[in-house]
């Protein structure tokens, strides 16, 4: 594990998150908020925040194990040693972050984006994306008043537009 101390979290996104362990020689259970396991393995840094530092972190592999990911580091080859890492967030640069097409978008460029509907109205900005297992949502705030809009891409979901800064849903504001 290689540390550096002079880094700006805000070049970082968040792409997994240590679980659970797995066995007795340092594996572990990996939950990835990357869309396809080849997406996750494509990247060729990984870091963990410690206090006051973004460390850097080897895997010695990454794989899929039924419908589970199923991961080790370099570094350590016990239960003990997994357990004391803990359930790390695992960060990679937004640099390395593949392009998009058109009309897409990464979570974290969803937040504070203003929300439109059909009629022209302003429902609010978006204060953050969440999964709750069937779909990603929207949580979108306006003053006092919180929307849940879920991410239905052609449906509900309309148009991203960054350029803008807005999103364009097929929802009202009194759903």
């Amino acid at each position: 594990m290689k540390k550096n101390s002079s880094i700006d979290k805000s070049l970082f996104v968040l792409i997994a998150k240590i679980g659970k362990t797995r066995g007795l020689k340092g594996e572990f259970f990996l939950r990835s908020f990357a869309e396809k396991l080849e997406t996750l393995t494509s990247f060729k840094k990984f870091f963990s925040l410690q206090p006051c530092t973004m460390e850097e972190i080897f895997f010695e592999y990454i794989k899929k194990s039924n419908n589970n990911i199923i991961a080790k580091l370099k570094s350590i080859d016990d239960i003990e040693g997994i357990k004391s890492f803990g359930q790390k967030d695992i960060y990679v640069l937004k640099s390395e972050l593949p392009e998009l097409e058109k009309n897409e978008a990464y979570w974290f460029e969803l937040e504070k984006m203003q929300v439109l509907n059909l009629e022209g109205q302003h429902l609010g900005n978006v204060d953050r994306v969440d999964n709750f297992g069937a779909n990603d949502v929207l949580k979108v705030q306006k003053k006092n008043k919180t929307l849940l809009i879920p991410f239905i891409k052609n449906r509900v979901i309309i148009s991203i537009n960054k350029k803008e800064n807005s999103i364009l849903v097929d929802w009202q504001e009194d759903y």
